[in-house]
């Protein structure tokens, strides 16, 4: 540190203590008071913050005709003051040049633009896209007299660093926490050059507000993880140095807008993920300098519409997921590059299928419209849970392999629907409004599964050349009467069960149908039914008539009900006729009044409606949960599944294993108690026993006190008879 103290009155005074510019002035120097700031992204210097192509001395005058002299970093070839003029007075640099070219790399200074972006010097803000001068020193004092207010540079805060992750991530913040109210945030390094990661995450994070700092200092990033970060608000330069980024995943927030051209400066940009937000709407433009995007994610948000000149520009992109939005419109037909689309659980009423797709999901809307040119490359398409009434658009997509129309309107398949099929192996079109089939006339060849079941199909006899090249078929639930197979058939899988049955017509189909093929079968039949191999049918020489004798009947009981309780009377129709011509020609040219009731009832039937299809969409996802549970409980206990069958034979599945676990359980428990009974038993026997050998030992202690007793009075005797020949001296000599 210099040690130098000066006072200076005259116009400039140098001193060699480091790079110094003193101007002019009266100026006191201590050195622990000599001012440094370091310009870079939001750093605030003398209450104001310093971007781009500042000068060094904050926009004031350089007090002409005195001497400055500045040491500049040069990053990219531009000089450190932006090319400005130096105020009238001889500048003196020492710079650094980069490459070999020249201090501002050949260009006009600032690139032609004004310094500062044309504002006021010291209060520019960052121009979108201009990159600002990193590492450029900047010395400066103000006098301190009187007065006079000296500014100093204010502290950096809040400021996060990163640390090396996995393999995935070469950069994770950890407990880094931004609120909308949050200011001069700092990421990493002062010098930039040191934040080369290129794959950044955030861990334990809250981010409401996504600054324009982040990147401004990190801009090599390829791939930015900023998912569950609960980003509310996206700043409009937030990816104003984003042009390296390849893979941006912001789901999981909860954004509900997004500012226009916010990826204007991320041209490399090709996986983009905002799904689990709060969307409503795109900004027009917002795609328009993406053109390397290949996937996109934006299911689980509130989008209502997509304008047709979205993706315009976006001639890459294959993966496009719109699933559960609230989606009216999306021309998927202007997206002629789509491999693979998913726009089910919306409001779509018309679908438009792009020319090279592969596999569409469109399932869970109000499709009744299917358009778009020839595509030979679609393979799965899945509507299921639309208002489709046709199937003619079939014909513009020879190409198909799996086809889900389960849940629509239709009322009839037709074969000349069909006959560019070449590759369809699945139709599915159970829980529709089926009377007739016609895929008799020319089958289709590489059909092998084929769902029918819910449906109204009576005759089905003329399809037997398709029924038999099938290795899946669905018949049940249905008012079938006959139905016939050949012995060559090649079913693996028929359900029959819930129909009209004919039981000459079962015993016949058995004959060619081995038992275990049939994979259903009826519990309880009707009067006039029996069993039939497991099967309800009714015994009569010609079915159809028979059933069709039975159909007059009972409409002609139902329309003696409605005569008797005057609702089809002749005459009250007559009556009601004649007073309304009579009304009318009373009123003359006066148009009818609407019937105020009658509106309300409609509007609360349309009301009762909208809540059951509520209903009905809430209990289809139960069903979805619970085919999800099935699926969870095979894999926990180690089934295999049946990816053709029914959820409910899955389902079977599960329950017989459980119960053949529990009879085994059951079993082992039963012999561990027979063997507990055993031991149970042994340790009474050995009780018993204790009890007598405890006895025995008693008695045996009881013996033993009596002969102690009885040693002690011999003893006692013996000691009496000792002391009594004691006594007697005769008796002594003798023994002696």
């Amino acid at each position: 540190m210099c040690g130098l103290r000066a006072v200076s009155l005259i116009s400039v005074i140098f001193f060699t203590c480091g790079s110094v510019a003193a101007v002019g002035g009266n100026n006191f120097w201590y050195p622990e008071e000599q001012p440094v700031a370091t310009t870079k992204p939001s750093f605030p210097g003398n209450g104001y913050n310093n971007y781009g192509s500042q000068p060094a001395n904050g926009g004031l005058p350089t007090n002409a005709g005195h001497i400055t002299y500045t040491r500049d970093t040069n990053f990219g070839g531009q000089s450190a003051n932006g090319n400005l003029p130096p105020n009238g007075g001889p500048t003196y640099r020492s710079e650094t040049n980069f490459g070999g070219q020249s201090a501002n790399g050949g260009l006009p200074a600032n690139g032609g633009l004004p310094a500062n972006g044309g504002l006021p010097a010291n209060r520019a803000q960052l121009p979108y896209g201009t990159p600002t001068h990193i590492g450029q020193t900047i010395y400066r004092s103000q006098s301190n007299y009187g007065s006079q207010q000296r500014y100093n540079v204010k502290p950096r805060q809040p400021e996060y660093k990163c640390i090396e992750g996995n393999r995935q991530y070469d950069c994770v913040f950890y407990d880094v926490h931004i609120d909308k109210q949050t200011q001069d945030v700092y990421f990493g390094f002062e010098d930039i050059t040191l934040n080369n990661q290129k794959n950044v995450t955030f861990k334990n994070s809250t981010m409401r507000k996504l600054p324009a700092a982040l990147l401004a200092s990190f801009r090599q990033v390829e791939l930015l993880n900023l998912n569950d970060l609960q980003i509310e608000e996206i700043d409009t330069n937030a990816f104003a140095y984003g042009h390296t980024i390849q893979e941006l995943y912001m789901g999981f927030n909860a954004i509900r807008y997004l500012p226009p051209y916010v990826f204007q400066n991320v041209p490399l940009l090709t996986v983009l993920a905002l799904e689990r937000n709060d969307l409503t709407s795109l900004p027009r433009g917002i795609f328009h300098n993406t053109p390397k995007l290949s996937v996109l994610s934006m299911s689980n948000n509130n989008l209502e519409r997509i304008e047709d000149d979205t993706f315009q520009a976006t001639t890459a992109l294959q993966y496009l997921q719109l699933s559960s939005n609230r989606l009216t419109h999306a021309d998927l037909s202007l997206i002629p590059s789509l491999f693979h689309v998913n726009v089910s659980y919306n409001l779509l009423s018309t679908l438009a299928i792009p020319i090279d797709v592969k596999e569409l999901d469109a399932s869970h809307n109000s499709i009744n419209v299917v358009r778009g040119p020839v595509n030979v490359e679609l393979a799965i398409l899945k509507l299921q849970h639309n208002n489709l009434t046709d199937t003619a658009w079939l014909l513009n997509y020879p190409g198909l392999v799996d086809v889900d129309l389960s849940y629509n309107q239709l009322e009839k398949i037709m074969y000349h629907h069909f006959v560019k099929m070449q590759r369809l192996e699945r139709l599915y079109v159970s829980n529709n409004h089926l009377v007739a089939l016609d895929l008799y006339g020319r089958p289709i060849p590489t059909l092998k599964v084929l769902d029918l079941s819910h449906n109204h199909l009576l005759h089905v006899e003329r399809n037997q050349p398709q029924f038999d090249r099938l290795e899946y078929l669905y018949l049940d639930h249905n008012s079938i009467v006959t139905l016939k197979l050949s012995t060559h058939h090649t079913l693996n899988t028929l359900t029959l069960s819930h129909n009209d049955w004919d039981c000459n017509s079962l015993r016949a189909l058995f004959r060619n149908v081995a038992q275990p093929v049939v994979d259903d079968a009826d519990q309880h039949c009707k009067i006039d039914y029996q069993l039939e191999h497991g099967l309800c049918c009714k015994e009569s020489d010609k079915p159809y008539l028979d059933r069709l004798l039975q159909y007059i009947a009972l409409s002609s009981v139902l329309e003696k009900q409605q005569r008797a309780q005057g609702r089809c009377s002749a005459t009250d129709t007559i009556n009601s006729a004649q007073s309304l011509s009579h009304y009318i020609t009373q009123q003359g040219d006066v148009p009818l009044q609407g019937n105020e009731q009658l509106e309300a009832e409609v509007n609360e039937l349309r009301d009762e409606v909208q809540k059951l299809a509520n209903e009905q969409i809430q209990q289809e996802q139960l069903l979805q949960g619970l085919h999800a549970e099935i699926d969870t409980n095979l894999r926990r206990y180690r089934l295999p599944k049946d990816g053709l069958a029914r959820s409910s034979d899955n389902l079977n599945k599960v329950f017989t294993h459980l119960k053949e676990r529990h009879a085994f359980k059951l079993g082992e428990t039963q012999a561990r108690r027979t063997e507990a009974d055993a031991k149970q038993k042994e340790t009474e026997d050995l009780e018993q026993e204790n009890i007598a050998l405890e006895k025995q030992l008693d008695n045996k202690r009881a013996k033993q006190a009596e002969l102690r007793q009885e040693t002690l009075l011999k003893r006692q005797k013996v000691k009496q008879l000792e002391a009594k020949k004691n006594r007697n001296p005769d008796t002594r000599r003798v023994t002696k």
